[in-house]
């Protein structure tokens, strides 16, 4: 009977899988589990004296179904823990580029409020200038690309927290069967290595109320699990490629608008310099002139003065002159000098007065071109204040905000080793 059921046994007996040839995969428990069946086979046949024909080929059989079901599961356990350590370090990566990119979403947030504040000193320049200048384009080329950016990481963000935690509730499954395939060794363990004072040889069969599935169903729900895995840990590698691509893209984009920027305002900058310089020196030429103008007008006016005098002698003199008497008011010499100095006088005089009033036409005309000058550099020291404010305010955003800060406010340096150590540590 015993021959004729261990042949029936033999005959459905399911194959089990080739065992894994990484070596590395193996834990010491299973070798040692092995190593005691394969001693205590060897000792059941010796105490025997090597007569088979008086051990159950059925008993014999199914010590080596235990034995290689222990291994069968030992292996599965080994892969599931490297599912693991693997799940692990994928959600260490995501995690580390989750404080990347929530550091750099609180840059741009902060970048755009500047930027923000930049736009209306621009709009301001460009009205004292009356004309729509490049630097407020470059602005709002800038504050636009930054929103977007803005709006692209608070989006990334959300799907990265959503893989996280598809990553830590299979990392959860891959745990749980971990801890099951690892009760499940020891219950092996417990059947070969069978003891009659042991607690669970002392219970009932009635207490159990075993709930089977097929060796095919066990063996589908291992592969899964681990394709599952694997799967979800190359799509979260792929999209952490694809965003980190992304982030060193816009950032290359927003880098090279804001270098833009900062050299269209250098450029305006010095142009407003060489400008202020220019009416500088011209207002300097101007106040010159005004000065020779007013030196002149007041010599004219001297000579004027002068020759007023002259001509009120003369005319002063020929008039005692002519009170002479009688015979004795003649035309001499005198009477003709005098006469003559009289009308040299008034030519002089007259035509004194139109050199003075041009001089004064032109006096008037430099004073109104120092007030224009006098106003467009004051337009343009404003405009040039401005734009060196609009500088200092452009430029205090990457010189006050240092980056490391943000992206190092967690430090999790020694988790990779532990998770290459013991990759189901942290649930236990």
């Amino acid at each position: 009977m015993w021959r004729r059921r261990a042949r029936t046994e033999d005959h459905l007996r399911f194959s089990l899988p080739m065992m894994s040839a990484n070596k590395s995969r193996w834990t010491c428990r299973p070798q040692l589990q092995s190593y005691q069946v394969q001693n205590r086979d060897h000792e059941i046949v010796c105490s025997l004296q090597e007569d088979l024909s008086r051990i159950p080929s059925a008993a014999y059989s199914t010590m080596k179904h235990l034995s290689s079901r222990q291994t069968e599961i030992s292996d599965w356990q080994a892969q599931i823990s490297e599912s693991i350590s693997r799940v692990d370090l994928e959600i260490f990566a995501l995690e580390m580029l989750r404080d990347t990119a929530e550091g750099s979403l609180q840059e741009k947030q902060q970048y755009s409020q500047l930027l923000s504040n930049c736009v209306p000193l621009a709009n301001i320049i460009s009205v004292a200038e009356m004309k729509h200048g490049r630097i407020l384009n470059e602005l709002k080329k800038e504050e636009k690309l930054t929103n977007e950016i803005r709006d692209m990481l608070q989006k990334q963000i959300c799907v990265l927290l959503e893989k996280i935690s598809s990553l830590k509730g299979i990392r959860t499954q891959l745990l749980a069967d971990f801890r099951d395939k690892g009760e499940a060794i020891t219950l092996t363990t417990n059947c070969i290595l069978y003891d009659q004072n042991t607690p669970c040889s002392r219970l009932h069969i009635d207490q159990y109320n075993p709930n089977h599935v097929k060796h095919d169903r066990w063996l589908s729900h291992c592969k899964d699990l681990k394709l599952i895995a694997e799967n979800l840990i190359k799509d979260c590698s792929t999209f952490r490629g694809n965003l980190r691509y992304s982030l060193a893209n816009q950032k290359n984009n927003l880098d090279h608008l804001r270098c833009s920027t900062e050299d269209t305002l250098r450029k305006k900058i010095n142009e407003l310099v060489k400008i202020q310089d220019t009416m500088t020196w011209e207002r300097q030429g101007i106040c010159d002139e005004i000065s020779d103008l007013t030196k002149d007008i007041q010599r004219v006016t001297v000579q004027i003065r002068k020759c007023d005098q002259k001509l009120h002698q003369a005319t002063h003199r020929l008039e005692i002159l002519n009170q002479r008497p009688r015979l004795e008011l003649c035309l001499d010499q005198p009477h003709f000098s005098l006469t003559l100095e009289k009308q040299d006088l008034s030519k002089m005089t007259v035509g004194l007065y139109p050199l003075l009033k041009r001089s004064q036409q032109d006096l008037e005309f430099t004073r109104r071109r120092l007030m224009i000058l006098d106003d467009k550099l004051a337009i343009n020291a404003k405009v040039l204040e401005q734009e060196q404010k609009l500088q200092s305010l452009h430029q205090s955003f990457y010189l006050g905000f240092d980056t490391t800060v943000v992206l190092s406010t967690k430090p999790r340096l020694c988790r990779p080793r532990l998770a290459l150590t013991l990759p189901h540590s942290r649930a236990l």
